[in-house]
């Protein structure tokens, strides 16, 4: 009996140790799995992002992506290999790990019993003549001692498990076995400690005994639980095939409905620009900017000259096409760091950070040359007038976008296609174009 409880207890510690190795395993690939999936997911958004140099949108990705438990650290630097931004516990500048807060502070940090590992990712911006530019990278830090804490219940769970049942089979053994009832328990012993999820009732068990007695019942129960249990598992792992499936495509679904609700909560939906939204945020970050350091910024107002006759000759499609066309043409002329968006109607604005008076009216000129030079759909070239002003110090965003609009509104009274500065206090409200 001794032989037989010790050959279990081997087996059972050398199974369980193989199960948890197995489900560690797992794990860590599944984490593997996960962080390059996740390049799918972000480099896109990053992409966008690091080539527009929208800090806002940039740090908002990385702070999303802290969020993901897989996720230890995040940084991304340009196409010089100079960092941007970081967020997490990333690799210092001295080689060793560093955890960086939200605003770029650094604090050491003490090593894990874990392994660390991280994925660097290319970052590459296409234009839509199909030249290619690269942006920069971003490197996505983990460790392996995550999949260790996925699994750690799991693995407690087994352990227990496998500790239950050598006590269980060991108080089976000393008290009533080897005490009571012999070779016929002793058998059904055997075919216990043989029994697993892979061979559950595929030997039935055959009492070598003569005779017709209460074990060879025990027997047949046996046996028939064994072959209920083995259904019971197929039936089991075919469910849990289903709900796994079931579970993937629901995620899918959810990812790629919420993807689409930020993308429509801040996108234009004729144009593909920027709405009122996303203008209203970066009015509100220049001016927290403007306040806390005194960099001056500016907006600049376009306006499509004689859009209502473009409508009443042509009809609203060929002036959606217009819009979407000029839409086209300012995306391609802003500067990088600049936010161009639909303002409303058939007027545009571009939200200028760190840009003087001078400096917005020169690319409003340029712009505004551009656009007059170029033929739109059906309706050949057309004209834009344009509105520029300067933030002034303790000015709010609303006060600007209006001496910008009242810049606009005389260009148009003075003939429009052309470009108007800021205006002063005593200037009249904006009228009908």
């Amino acid at each position: 009996m001794r032989v037989i409880f010790g050959c279990y207890v081997v087996v059972a510690v050398a199974l369980t140790g193989v199960q948890m190795a197995i489900e560690y395993r797992r794990a860590s690939d599944r984490l593997q799995e996960d962080v390059a999936a996740m390049q799918r997911t972000f480099s896109p958004g990053l992409e966008d992002a690091l080539w527009r140099y929208n800090a806002a949108v940039l740090g908002g990705i990385l702070t999303g992506m802290k969020e993901i438990p897989v996720v230890l650290g995040v940084e991304v630097r340009d196409e010089r290999g100079e960092r941007v931004r970081a967020l997490g516990t990333v690799t210092g500048a001295q080689g060793h790990a560093v955890r960086v807060d939200a605003e770029g502070r650094e604090s050491p940090v003490t090593p894990g019993f874990g392994r660390p590992f991280s994925r660097t990712f290319a970052l590459m911006h296409t234009e839509r003549d199909g030249q290619i530019f690269p942006v920069g990278s971003w490197t996505l830090h983990s460790d392996d001692a995550i999949a260790l804490d996925q699994v750690k219940n799991t693995l407690v769970v087994i352990l227990i498990n496998a500790m239950l049942k050598s006590f269980v089979l060991a108080l089976i053994f000393f008290v009533v076995i080897r005490h009571m009832v012999g070779q016929p328990l002793s058998q059904i012993s055997r075919f216990l400690a043989q029994i697993d999820a892979n061979n559950l009732g595929a030997r039935p068990l055959r009492l070598s005994t003569g005779g017709r007695h209460e074990f060879h019942a025990l027997t047949d129960t046996l046996n028939g639980m064994a072959r209920r249990l083995r259904r019971a598992f197929a039936d089991n792992a075919h469910l849990m095939d289903e709900l796994r499936a079931v579970n993937a495509s629901l995620q899918a679904r959810v990812e790629e409905r919420t993807r689409e609700l930020e993308r429509l909560a801040h996108t234009d939906l004729l144009t593909g620009l920027d709405n009122r939204r996303r203008l209203d945020a970066a009015l509100e970050a220049c001016a927290i900017q403007a306040r806390a350091d005194g960099a001056p910024f500016s907006v600049i107002l376009a306006d499509v000259d004689h859009f209502k006759a473009i409508n009443d000759r042509h009809g609203h499609k060929v002036g959606d096409r217009v819009l979407v066309a000029l839409a086209g043409t300012l995306s391609d002329g802003v500067r990088p760091g600049d936010t161009l968006g639909r303002w409303g109607g058939e007027e545009f604005m571009i939200v200028c950070p760190g840009t003087g008076l001078a400096q917005a009216r020169a690319l409003a000129e340029a712009l505004c040359h551009r656009i007059a030079k170029t033929p739109l759909p059906l309706t050949g070239p057309q004209t834009c007038s344009f509105g520029v002003a300067e933030s002034r110090i303790g000015e709010s965003p609303d006060s600007l976008v209006t001496r910008a609009d009242g810049a606009l509104y005389r260009c148009k009274s003075n003939g429009r296609n052309h470009v108007e500065t800021q205006s002063g206090p005593q200037d009249r409200e904006r009228g009908a174009a």
